[in-house]
């Protein structure tokens, strides 16, 4: 009887020491947990089991599949409030950046319920992904009468469908249908208002303040590049910033203001500090910055127009180039002007910050370390020879996800090294923020100026015990940016692992091409339950 029980009990230890083992689908075992919101930094065991994160603890963990990550980061996934493309291989090139969450807010999609349907039925992303409503694809709508997809692509044609969609007043039947559409766009579940007046300046300041007193009730920020790009007076950025700031005062609503450094330019000094007062006087003012001195604009855009853009942006006419390869060099301001009209769809590649410099390199650095300032990427699709036509809506096995991608990528790199230079940059070569801070700002900063609009950030950008196991692995001595304006698409040295939703999307630094693990980010639709 002694041997029958003996047996029994075995067998029952074996029992409980299996069920503990399937306790969690991953274990991330022995890494540098660090977890802005409550300040940790230490080394603990991660346990993660149907898509969130249920043990942080020094404790061992049993699972399915335990990762050593000694000697590595182990931090929330970073979040990107700025990406145009939501193709897969877009996707997958945030992903190796340690982003496990990006959103179009800066252009939007409309209409945008239509937006998350195409990417729904191509099967989804490899990050989660989200929408704000897109200013100009109604006002192009109600303007010009432009009638497209809510793709990429679509955006593209909205911009060039006449009717003067950025340049030309509404009238009172006009501005009462664009609201109207944007309104139909937020009672879908719109994450926010995309207002870039700088790419329609002369769109009117009253439209556009009714625009934003309907984001303030509505509960949504309004995602805005500022009316000018310039360091000169008139219309200058101080002047653009100053008129933003009059427009969330009057509304109340808070703004996302797109890439600052961008609209700073070589001087951005009284900007940052109208930014600063304004946010003293209470305004709500979420910075973004990327961390390039170089920018791609399209070919037409407003503040490319004016006769004297080199003097007021900041560059040299034969210093532009073409993006798409082969790379062609303008040779001064009437080439590039007669190659602007016969070229209007064109993107164009410009330095405007020069920090080779030690003025460049301090006008980014302030941009960098401003409080509270997100790296968000401003990525565009990375397109190749072959690339399939429509990669908003193919997914996998449809040519869009070939990847490694081919060697004649092209396009800009902030995709896929935009985190890569803040951490290998900006915290370890520069010494400009502390690990802590350059995480937070990529992780909780978001999290918490997006949580009170759209509930599911209120568990995401944290590494904590309930939350989305949105998680990146990285080692901070390697994190290195290899990918230039010549060589977009080459992968960053340092991150070894990013999960999106308690899946791996790289994994041992190689994507994991198989899996679309990402969710869509969306306010709940008007007439749905949450």
């Amino acid at each position: 009887m002694s041997k029958v029980l003996t047996m029994l009990m075995a067998l029952a230890l074996i029992g409980a020491v299996e069920a503990h083992a399937q306790d969690y689908d991953v274990v991330l075992k022995g890494g540098r947990v660090m977890d802005p919101e409550t300040s940790l930094d230490a080394v603990m065991n991660v346990g993660i089991k149907d898509g969130k994160i249920t043990a942080v603890t020094k404790d061992e963990l049993s699972g399915t599949e335990i990762i050593d990550v000694n000697g590595l980061v182990v931090s929330p996934g970073f979040i990107d409030t700025h990406q145009h493309s939501l193709d897969i291989a877009d996707g997958r090139l945030a992903a190796q950046d340690g982003t496990t969450t990006h959103m179009e807010l800066e252009f939007g999609r409309s209409p945008v319920a239509e937006a998350y349907e195409i990417i729904e039925k191509r099967g989804g992303h490899p990050i989660n992904y989200g929408y704000a409503a897109s200013w100009p694809m109604r006002r192009a709508e109600v303007m010009g009468g432009y009638d497209g997809e809510a793709t990429f692509e679509g955006l593209e044609e909205a911009f060039f469908a006449g009717g003067g969609w950025g340049s030309t007043v509404s009238d009172p039947l006009q501005e009462s249908q664009i609201l109207a559409l944007i309104q139909k766009d937020l009672d879908d579940g719109a994450l926010a208002v995309g207002f870039p007046p700088a790419y329609g300046s002369g769109a009117g300041v009253k439209e556009s303040i009714k625009l934003w007193k309907m984001a303030a009730a509505n509960n949504v920020p309004v995602s805005v590049h500022v009316r000018y790009q310039s360091m000169l007076d008139p219309n200058s950025s101080v002047e653009a910033m100053n008129e933003m700031l009059g427009m969330a005062a009057a509304s109340g609503a808070h703004a996302i203001l797109c890439h600052i450094q961008l609209l700073g330019l070589s001087d951005p000094y009284m900007m940052l500090d109208v930014i600063d007062a304004g946010r003293k006087a209470g305004l709500k003012l979420t910075t973004e910055v990327y961390p390039f001195g170089v920018t791609a604009p399209p070919i037409m855009a407003d503040y490319l127009q004016w006769e004297n853009s080199d003097e007021r942006i900041g560059f040299e006419w034969d210093e532009i180039r073409t993006e798409k390869t082969p790379h062609y060099t303008f040779k001064d301001k009437a080439d590039f002007q007669k190659y602007q009209k016969e070229n209007p769809t064109e993107f164009v590649q410009m330095e405007y910050i020069d920090e080779s410099t030690d003025e460049g390199l301090a006008a980014m650095r302030a941009a960098v370390t401003f409080p509270g300032t997100i790296p968000a990427a401003d990525g565009t699709p990375v397109a190749w020879e072959g690339k399939p036509e429509g990669a908003d809506k193919l997914g996998l096995g449809s040519g869009v996800d070939v990847w490694p991608l081919p060697e004649d990528a092209s396009g800009q790199p902030r995709t896929t090294s935009t985190h890569a230079i803040i951490l290998g940059k900006w915290v370890r070569e520069q010494g400009a923020l502390t690990l802590m801070q350059a995480i937070a700002n990529s992780t909780i900063v978001p999290a918490k100026a997006l949580g009170s609009h759209i509930p599911q950030f209120n568990t995401k950008g944290r590494l904590q015990v309930g939350m989305d196991a949105d998680i990146t692995v990285f080692d901070p001595k390697s994190v290195k940016a290899n990918a230039t304006w010549d060589d977009v698409a080459a992968l960053n040295d340092g991150f070894h692992h990013t999960l999106v939703n308690g899946v791996f999307i790289l994994k041992d630094g190689e994507i994991v091409t198989d899996v679309l693990p990402g969710q869509p980010i969306r306010r709940t639709p008007k007439g749905h339950k949450e």
